[in-house]
């Protein structure tokens, strides 16, 4: 028999490992250990198949544990990145409402100032009415500003018109002095006074009876002058008898006359050649004092443009013609009182109200200040094409900033017209920068600015 069967100590060993095995579901043990240790050992068998099976179960249900942990953690890193972007989509809400907190204190405490400052205001007809008739004399003002620039350019066209029959005037005067200027050695009478026509007709009248007067001159010389060819020939006559008388040929009368003549044109020839040499002496003194004229041209031409002098000529031309255009629109802005040169450098205002005086700048008030430099911007502006290189670009627009504070009712309408004909021009645009309402009304498009603690905001206005 087997030893397993036949020694004892195997038969303990068998209960041993059955015992120990009962937590495991061993089965019972018959009273032959033969038969018990082959039920344990196949139990055992058929246990570790299983459980074998169970661990490639288990083993595989390891890994897809494993991928679905590697999905799971995929999953968990997008999660957290949806955390972190819905944190930040949370902070960013929260100062948004924040932002709507403060924006809608700030609006209430806007509307509270409204309620505030509306309080005690017409109803809503009332306001409706006044809305309408504001409109109304708004649209009056615009049709009264329309006829205002009208006038204003029909009084240019007028003045421009006067300009141009004072200057036919003066061309006229100038006629009339030519045309007496030559007649003052036959007793032409003196043009006094401004009437044109007067002294035309003074002119004309003298002449008229100059005229018959000459023509009685020359017929009662027509006659001295044939009483002197009778009594030439009664002088002859005598002469005749005469040389008859001492028996002389009578012919010796014309050869006498003969001589007398050819002496007479002689000192005519005479008398043309001096006036022929004193007009050549008159022509040779023009051509030296015309060659003097151009000779100190030259020298003065040769000295501007020396290295140290012709710059400086350069920036006084320019600045006589800046001068000049600032001080016509001077004119204009200040109604006529001021014009603008300068001496020495320095720009100096003709006071016209006070006896055409001449004073510095500095002297002017705030306002006549901000016309003399409107003036001088709007001159630069002109003639900045004019003094830079050719390709140059050209400046189309200009920006005046602030200053109109400084101005009165009356200077204020002025320079507001003179800003709106300067843009009527079409040649550049003309931006102004400025708190004064009574200014912002009458530009047409404009850009309110407006700021909070916060932000600054821009709306635009008008059409």
């Amino acid at each position: 028999m087997s030893p397993l069967i036949d020694t004892p100590a195997s038969a303990t060993r068998d209960q041993l490992s059955k015992h120990a095995l009962v937590g495991l579901g061993a089965p019972e043990l018959d009273e032959d250990v033969a038969i018990g240790w082959r039920a344990l050992t196949t139990w055992a068998e058929a246990q570790v198949a299983e459980r074998e099976g169970n661990a490639t179960a288990q083993r595989q249900a390891l890994a897809a544990a494993e991928r679905n942990a590697t999905v799971s953690r995929g999953e968990l890193d997008t999660a957290r990145q949806a955390v972190a972007t819905a944190r930040t989509a949370e902070s960013a809400a929260l100062r948004a409402q924040q932002q709507a907190v403060s924006e809608g204190e700030a609006a209430e405490q806007r509307l509270r100032a409204l309620v505030e400052a509306l309080a005690g205001r017409p109803d809503d007809a009332t306001a409706a009415a006044e809305i309408t008739r504001a409109t109304e004399l708004e649209a009056a003002a615009r049709e009264a500003d329309l006829v205002a620039r009208t006038a204003r350019t029909a009084l240019r066209d007028a003045e421009t018109a006067a300009t141009a029959v004072e200057a036919e005037f003066a061309q006229a005067w100038d006629v009339v002095r030519r045309t007496r200027d030559p007649l003052v050695g036959l007793g032409a009478p003196t043009l006094t006074g401004d009437d044109l026509p007067q002294a035309w007709a003074a002119l004309t009248g003298w002449a008229t009876s100059a005229a018959a007067e000459q023509a009685t001159r020359g017929t009662e010389a027509a006659t001295v002058v044939e009483r002197a060819a009778d009594r030439r020939r009664e002088l002859e006559a005598r002469v005749a008898g005469e040389f008859e008388a001492c028996g002389l040929p009578a012919g010796g009368v014309d050869t006498a006359a003969a001589r007398a003549a050819a002496a007479l044109q002689e000192a005519r020839s005479a008398l043309d050649r001096v006036v022929e040499r004193r007009a050549e002496v008159s022509r040779l003194v023009a051509e030296r004092e015309e060659a003097a004229t151009a000779h100190q041209v030259a020298k003065l031409l040769g000295d501007q443009l020396r290295s140290s002098n012709f710059p400086r000529w350069l920036v006084a031309s320019a600045l006589d013609v800046l001068v000049a255009d600032a001080s016509e629109s001077l004119r204009e802005l200040s109604g006529g009182q001021f014009e603008l040169t300068h001496e020495a450098g320095d720009f100096v205002v003709v006071d016209h109200a006070d006896a055409d005086s001449r004073r510095p700048v500095k002297t002017l008030s705030g306002g006549e200040t901000f016309q003399a430099s409107l003036a001088l911007a709007l001159a630069l502006s002109s003639q900045l094409a004019g003094l830079a290189a050719e390709g140059a670009p050209r400046l189309e627009s200009i920006f005046l900033d602030e200053g109109f504070g400084t101005l009165d009712e009356s200077n204020l309408e002025t320079v507001a017209s003179t800003l709106e004909n300067l843009a009527t021009r079409g040649d550049r645009m003309v931006g102004v920068i400025t708190h004064v309402p009574a200014l912002a009304e009458r530009i047409p498009a404009r850009f309110s600015l407006s700021r909070d603690q916060r932000t600054s905001t821009i709306v635009r206005e008008g059409p």
